[in-house]
């Protein structure tokens, strides 16, 4: 059976064949249809116009004594109405130019001709609405959000969004509805905001979504940038090609606190949330962050309470999430997490493999970071996968992974010792047959 992923590369705003309406001319509508190009285009004329453009001024003596005109304002419904009491309109000296205010906001030029009578010029320079009234715009998942015309008649929102949606349209998400137990389906979020296109039938396959995250402290940022050739070619575009995994990228060093860190460090920094684009990995490890680093431990374990969701420290930057993923590392709902974290360092707040306790615990930082007793819970309760890429770490950096991983009820080949071309490319291979065994058939 086919198995889809995620459509990519839409471009059109429309589904071909659908018809709908536009405003047109002066509050007038015409019929549209969506095109095989997924684009809108007129299918009938202009219909049901007003006689004015909304916001047009005018005079007239309609309705008023002999030698009186009243000012008349163009309708948001297209139609001339009175906004002035009628009144004689003669001016007194031939010749005269004045200039005065009109329609939304503008301005016009007015002249005395030789009769004695004012003749007016086209009102120029106006806003987008007429002050105090009331409209609305389209906001978040196909909410609605109240709109004021202020005195500048510029539109400003009122309010809050309501009536939204559960989703942004375009975005997937997978789940056990409307499947046999143990199975899951692939939706697509339609046009109104709820997902209800299947993209693909329920199966046992399970997606997942894998975060690099890279130590970019002086100690390891050189290997990151010696190992990532190898991790594109041997570790990310294998993953992309298993049907249902996408790769998100974070980094982190330490804390910017004198001893830990220094100025400009951070203990976490989003670089992309999990996607299915090399391209948008590529571009973004290409502009990764470097970091100092001033004592030999880092903050491994913030870093994965932040991936886990625990607080985002204030000297931390987040990852920016699209709609409907799980904060912090920006996971999809129905996702199995993967954190592959490669680094060469001991950790702060970690286990103390020769005794009890952290090891190299903080002090003097408000508040208090992670420890790992939380964040080893927060990894299991969420079912995250650690695997560990081991750029030749120094004592007790091993033996502080081999005691994460015990604590997470994983095997111990889930630490990958890759200080060597060869050894990278091994490790990478193992990590691709482990995600493909979370996958699934």
């Amino acid at each position: 059976m086919w198995a889809y992923g995620a459509c990519e590369g839409e471009s059109g705003v429309c589904m071909p064949g659908t018809t709908a309406s536009e405003s047109c001319g002066m509050c007038g509508s015409r019929p549209t249809r969506c095109t095989a190009a997924c684009t809108w285009e007129s299918a009938g004329d202009c219909g049901g116009e007003g006689s004015c453009a909304p916001g047009t001024r005018t005079r007239s003596g309609a309705g008023c004594g002999a030698g009186e005109t009243r000012e008349l304002l163009c309708s948001d419904t297209c139609s001339f109405e009175p906004v002035s009491a009628c009144m004689a309109d003669a001016c007194p000296t031939p010749g005269a130019l004045e200039q005065e205010s009109c329609g939304r906001c503008g301005t016009r030029d007015r002249f005395c001709n030789a009769s004695r009578v004012w003749e007016y010029g086209t009102c120029t320079g106006e806003g987008v609405c007429m002050p105090g009234t009331t409209g609305s715009e389209s906001c978040g998942m196909c909410g609605t959000q109240t709109t004021r015309c202020t005195d500048t008649c510029t539109w400003t929102t009122f309010g809050a969004c309501t009536a939204e949606g559960s989703c942004m349209p375009g975005a997937t998400t997978r789940t056990g509805a409307g499947c046999p137990s143990g199975q899951t389906r692939l939706l697509r979020c339609d046009a109104a905001c709820g997902y209800t296109e299947e993209v693909s039938p329920c199966s046992s396959m399970r997606p997942v979504d894998v975060t690099l995250l890279f130590e970019q402290a002086t100690s390891n940022s050189p290997a990151v940038t010696t190992d990532l050739p190898t991790i594109t070619s041997r570790c990310i575009v294998p993953l992309l090609a298993l049907s249902g995994v996408q790769v998100g990228v974070s980094y982190f060093a330490d804390f910017p606190v004198e001893f830990y860190g220094a100025a400009g460090d951070r203990p976490f920094e989003g670089g992309i949330e999990p996607v299915a684009s090399a391209s948008a990995i590529a571009a973004e490890v290409t502009t990764r962050p470097s970091f100092g680093g001033s004592d030999a431990p880092e903050a491994t374990v913030e870093a994965l309470s932040v991936l886990a969701g625990g607080v985002l420290p204030s000297s931390a930057s987040g990852l920016s999430c699209s709609a409907g993923r799980v904060p912090g590392g920006c996971w999809r709902s129905s996702a199995a997490r993967v954190v592959v974290m490669h680094t060469d360092s001991p950790i702060h707040n970690g286990p103390n493999p020769t005794g009890a306790g952290l090891y190299s615990p903080y002090t003097g930082i408000t508040p208090a970071p992670a420890q790992w007793p939380a964040v080893r819970d927060a990894l299991r309760a969420s079912g995250t996968t650690l695997i560990v890429f081991d750029s030749a770490s120094a004592s007790p950096a091993p033996a502080q992974f081999d005691a994460m991983l015990t604590d997470l009820g994983q095997p111990l080949t889930d630490h990958h010792i890759a200080a060597t071309p060869t050894a990278i490319g091994t490790a990478c291979d193992a990590i691709v047959a482990r995600v493909r065994a979370i996958v699934g058939p």
